[in-house]
Formats: C-alpha cells, sequence, structure tokens
C-alpha cells in the first residue's frame, strides 16, 4: 500500500488566503452545488442490477466547485501527480476517486509515482492532469478543468499551465484553443520533477460523474461557435483504435456498422478528426449509437434530447452523462445478456450483438429523433466568470 495525504478535507478559506501561503493546503469555495439531478427512464428495459441501480440512482446532487490551492509542493511524473515533503497527494474534486484505490492498492506505480528530482522551480501553476490519458478520461475527468481555469484567469487569478511532455499532444491544443492566453510549460518526467510555489488544482466540476450546471452552460456557450448543419445522426466506430491489448472485441461490428448505416447513420472514427470537428458534429448530434468507450462518451458535448444507443456496459458514466445532459439513453448488451466489464488483468472478452435486436432498437431510436423539434435556446446561460465567488 503506498501512503499518500488526502486533502479532502482541506480547510476552507477565502483566496486571498488561500494564495497567501499560511496554510500548506487550502480549499476555496467558488460555486455553490447547482442541485439535484434526477435520473431519467431508458430508453428500453435492460437486464442488469448493477446496471439499472446505478443509473436510477436518487437523490444525487452536483457537488459544490471549489479550487484547492497546495503550497510547496512537488510535481512530476507521468500524470503531473503532487508530493508534499515527499508523499503523494490526494483531493476530492481535483481528482476521481480510483485514483486513491490505485494509490491504496499499488496498481501500476509506475504510472503515478515519481522519483526524478527536483530541476525546475516555478512560483505558481494550475495543475489538470493525472495519469490516465484514456480520451474519455480526459475529457470527463481533465477537460471540464480547463472552463473552471478561464474564468479565473478572466477573474485575476492567472499562473501557467504545468503538463509533462509525455502528455497527449491534444491536451496542449485543446488548452490553447479554449485558453489563447494560457501559457504551457512542460516538463520531461522521465528526468525532472518541478517544484511549485502554490499548486492550482481546479475542480473537475462533478463529483463521481455528477456534473454541475455550469460545464453544460459552458458547453452550449462553445457549441454556439460552431456552424450548424451537416449530419446528425452518427455511429461511433471502435474498429480503428482496436490494438492487440483491447479487452473487448464486437464480432460482428461490420453487420452492426452496415445496420447502422442502413437506417441513415453516418459512420465515424472520431479519432481520425481534429477536436474542432468532433466538437462540431457531437455538439449538433440527436442520434449517437456505438460501442461503450470513450468515443461514445463524447456525447457529453451533445444537447438535450440527443438519443444514446450504447452496444455493451462497462460502467455508469454513459447514464451519467445522459442523466446530466437530458439524454435518452438505451443498453444492448451482448446476445449472451453478459456485460463485458473491464478488468484490470487484461483479458480476451469477444462478444456479438444480436442484429435483429439492434435493428429493431435502433429505427425506434431515429424514429423519436426525427420526431423530436429542433433544440433551441442555447444563448441565455450566465458567463461562469461571473458565477464564482472569489
Amino acid at each position: 500500500m503506498t501512503v499518500s495525504i488526502d486533502l479532502s478535507q482541506a480547510e476552507q478559506v477565502s483566496l486571498a488566503e488561500a494564495l497567501g501561503g499560511a496554510h500548506h493546503a487550502a480549499r476555496v469555495k467558488l460555486m455553490e452545488s447547482s442541485g439535484r439531478i434526477p435520473p431519467r427512464p431508458m430508453l428500453w428495459p435492460c437486464a442488469g442490477d448493477m446496471l439499472n441501480a446505478l443509473h436510477d440512482l436518487d437523490p444525487v446532487a452536483a457537488p459544490d466547485i471549489d479550487l484547492l490551492v497546495v503550497h510547496r509542493a512537488v510535481v512530476g511524473g507521468w500524470g503531473a501527480h503532487l508530493k508534499l515533503d515527499g508523499v503523494l497527494v490526494y483531493a476530492e474534486g481535483p481528482y476521481p476517486s480510483y485514483i486513491k484505490h490505485w494509490y491504496d492498492h499499488d496498481i501500476t506505480p509506475e504510472a503515478w509515482n515519481f522519483t526524478a528530482p527536483v530541476r525546475l522551480t516555478l512560483p505558481r501553476a494550475f495543475v489538470i492532469t493525472h495519469f490516465n490519458y484514456v480520451w474519455g478520461h480526459w475529457l470527463t475527468e481533465m477537460y471540464p478543468k480547463l472552463f473552471l481555469i478561464r474564468a479565473l484567469i478572466r477573474a485575476g487569478v492567472v499562473a501557467p499551465l504545468l503538463l509533462p511532455a509525455s502528455a497527449p499532444a491534444y491536451m496542449t491544443t485543446i488548452a490553447r484553443a479554449l485558453i489563447p492566453e494560457l501559457e504551457i510549460i512542460t516538463y520531461n518526467s522521465a528526468h525532472e520533477a518541478v517544484e511549485v510555489g502554490a499548486v492550482l488544482l481546479p475542480h473537475m466540476l462533478h463529483k463521481d460523474y455528477y456534473f454541475h450546471d455550469v460545464l453544460r452552460w459552458e458547453l452550449e456557450r462553445e457549441a454556439l461557435k460552431w456552424p450548424r448543419g451537416g449530419f446528425d445522426k452518427l455511429f461511433v466506430s471502435r474498429g480503428g483504435v482496436r490494438t492487440p491489448q483491447s479487452f473487448r472485441e464486437m464480432e460482428n461490428e461490420a453487420e452492426i456498422e452496415a445496420i447502422a448505416e442502413g437506417l441513415g447513420l453516418t459512420l465515424l472514427r472520431p479519432e481520425t478528426l481534429s477536436w474542432e470537428e468532433q466538437a462540431r458534429i457531437f455538439s449538433r448530434a440527436r442520434v449517437v449509437a456505438g460501442e461503450f468507450g470513450s468515443g461514445l462518451h463524447n456525447t457529453l458535448l451533445s444537447p438535450p434530447g440527443c438519443q444514446v444507443v450504447s452496444l455493451n456496459w462497462l460502467v455508469e458514466v454513459q447514464s451519467r452523462i445522459a442523466n446530466f445532459r437530458r439524454h435518452d439513453v438505451g443498453y444492448i448488451l451482448p446476445d449472451d445478456g453478459e456485460a463485458r466489464l473491464y478488468s484490470i488483468e487484461p483479458r480476451k472478452q469477444p462478444f456479438r450483438i444480436d442484429p435483429d435486436s439492434f435493428r429493431r432498437k435502433l429505427s425506434l431510436v431515429v424514429a423519436r429523433a426525427e420526431a423530436e423539434a429542433e433544440m433551441a435556446g442555447w444563448d441565455d446561460t450566465p458567463e461562469m466568470a461571473s458565477l464564482l465567488r472569489l
């Protein structure tokens, strides 16, 4: 078991006091909870006690939003993790809960621990990453922090963003596109760590994927920037991202994709598109179908009323995106009725989707989408910076 410091209950103080350095770690409350997130009915009944229980949890609410400020910390490793006096730091808000689980159980410590010496010093820096650079984790756990950073910078809290040079290039690209004035500093995690006088750890804008409404407002404001038109019914293919290490594989993928195209869906491989193209397409999508995974999580960008069909089920994230964004989601499990779940130890889990069931259910979804009126009213949300309690 790796020892870590949990700063989740750090004292709550004013921004000036937190930045002043009297506290080794302190929280600054920025926004109140946006309230309850009610579950929505699924598109059709689906077997699976865990699936249904995690979809229907109620009452649940979005968290309060805060900023954690940690003084005299060392940042290092592949994920830009923090250490205080040589001990790893965890905190609810900046980090998803599984990070602590992996610390506590020494799961792949090479991904998050570090021993490189300090070779760079900064007075202040934002840190938004952790070791899990799978796209869906970036999208739900790190990307939302950029909106908070943008609001803080516009409110006068200015600092560079510190990233490991090994982080995927899209992180820098997206950060600069969203916040053109943001300075980005990188370090070589294999050979150096960074001592930071004040590390600013922004909130993920959710707790356990129960998202705060401020993220919805910001996403909708971004969507207004993209031109309308083009296709709005998508099938997200995983065919281009499968590797020998992939633990699940849909054996009749070609058959399922052909059915989707026959019903008017456009076959999409998000990894072949720029972020701007992905954002534009998903922000206007009325139907999104595909295998459970990172590509399907792009529906975080999609408008209320979007119809989402997930082939297989892994965890509750897609349901929580749907409940938050007011989507209608339905799951189609493998034809043997058994969900193919993630395991830390890789093991092959092939499966088939029943083509008749898929055709019938997708036809229902397309008909529902075509009966819905076009979404309106995305331009009446408040500016995020005006909500900060600084």
